[in-house]
């Protein structure tokens, strides 16, 4: 298990104007690598943008086209980095979502699959992704400046195997309680768990480990010429939140997907022990499109307001973020009622259950689902309108901090494996 080491200080930047960022992945709605782009163009660096490609009406991976580029960012390499084996036929014909088409919901826990044909399907998948990276590096060279320091974003994350019983599977599992409660421990034993962990692991974990190798020649080549190349890759192992007037480390559960961050880290610490820069950044929770399958994950968000008052309560960016907030809410209701709300969460019995380090990740629990529904449905409940909510504001302020964290410390990281608490969010935040 990796000791758990909070990033306290950010160090001052070293990146320059004509320096490069280049995002591994594709940038979509707003989320956690926005912060990352936004430091970056501050700093007057160059941003090379990717894409995960689009899937034809045969369910072939394809480029983008050109009414497609018309709504991204340029400069963009356009080799598609999908990632992942779901959709990857075997030798006999079918993927793994082809296996599991026609299952029904009440059939999920009967699922049966050919490993033999996962294996295949997995092998020919993860042979595909290389050499799509590998032609994606070539390219890649054609938009580096000379004598340009390169800090490489790893975005990819998930892996959610695209069959349609999956996610209904998914649904039960993190938004379920009472008599819709599913066990994350069951699922994660089933045939759809373990086809659900091998694309994980491939997706958010393995794709990192393999943008390291397949660079490997450009790195040399850039740092022969006395040139700097980092890697840095978004994390997940719990954080830091401000309750009970301290600092403590929680974390969401279940989060299936922290299996193979465990294995992100561990790639990023093999790396750096061979000399090369790179770093995990454990984020906090935020709410996003791509977060909003685990229904409870913003409970944690809330105490940011808690860690901005005990950081300097009179700034102005405070003051401002504490007026915003409190304009959300219906007149009855009140920060201070939800910081005290969340000081309760969290330090009950139940829930102190779910605060095990050693043992993250951790399954659910039909008590402690009950408990971070109800307390999520409550907050939400607060607010004037429910397609308006406190989690918006709070949400960028993390990805926009853990951006800073990123080009900072990225440029020369002096650990394998960082956490972003809410501490470092509210400093970075109210920094001149």
């Amino acid at each position: 298990m990796q000791s758990f080491e909070p990033l306290r200080q950010l160090p001052k930047n070293q990146y320059k104007a004509g320096d490069v960022l280049v995002v591994f992945g594709e940038v979509f709605s707003r989320g956690y690598v926005n912060g990352l782009i936004d430091e970056a163009l501050k700093c007057g660096m160059k941003v090379i943008y990717g894409t995960v490609g689009r899937r034809d009406e045969q369910d072939q991976l394809r480029p983008l086209n050109s009414e497609e580029l018309k709504e991204k960012d340029s400069p963009l390499i356009n080799v598609p980095l999908e990632c992942g084996f779901d959709l990857e036929k075997s030798s006999k014909g079918l993927s793994p979502c082809d296996q599991l088409k026609g299952l029904k919901l009440s059939e999920a826990d009967q699922a049966k699959l050919d490993w033999d044909q996962v294996s295949e399907s997995r092998k020919a998948g993860r042979a595909s992704f290389r050499g799509r990276v590998t032609t994606y590096v070539e390219e890649l060279l054609k938009h580096i400046p000379s004598g340009s320091n390169v800090l490489f974003a790893h975005t990819m994350a998930g892996g959610v195997p695209r069959a349609k019983i999956i996610l209904p599977v998914m649904n039960r599992v993190f938004k379920g309680s009472g008599d819709r409660y599913a066990s994350s421990q069951e699922f994660w034993k089933s045939e759809l768990g373990r086809l659900s962990a091998l694309s994980f692991s491939d997706v958010t974990a393995n794709s990192f480990a393999d943008l390291i190798e397949l660079t490997a020649s450009l790195r040399q080549s850039i740092e022969k010429s006395g040139n700097q190349v980092s890697y840095v890759a978004y994390g997940y192992h719990g954080t830091e939140a401000f309750f009970k007037n301290e600092y403590h480390w929680q974390s969401y559960a279940p989060y299936l997907q922290g299996f193979a961050k465990l294995e992100l880290e561990q790639h990023a610490t093999s790396a750096f022990k061979k000399g090369v820069h790179a770093s995990v950044f454990n984020a906090p929770e935020i709410l996003t499109n791509s977060s909003s399958i685990f229904l409870g994950v913003e409970v944690a968000l809330y105490p940011l307001l808690g860690a901005f008052i005990k950081e300097d309560k009179d700034h102005p960016v405070t003051r401002e973020l504490i007026k915003t907030c409190n304009g959300l809410l219906k007149p009855e209701h009140s920060l201070e009622e939800i910081l005290t709300l969340t000081d309760s969460y969290f330090t009950s019995d139940i829930i102190k259950k779910w605060t095990d380090y050693p043992a993250w990740p951790q399954h659910n629990g039909p008590e402690q689902m009950e408990l971070m529904l109800a307390t999520s449905r409550r907050i939400i409940e607060m607010h004037k309108d429910q397609k308006q909510l406190l989690t918006a504001s709070l949400s960028e302020i993390v990805f926009r901090a853990c951006g800073k964290a990123m080009i900072r410390e990225g440029f020369a990281p002096k650990k394998s494996v960082w956490w972003v608490g809410h501490d470092l969010v509210a400093k970075a935040s109210l920094e001149a």
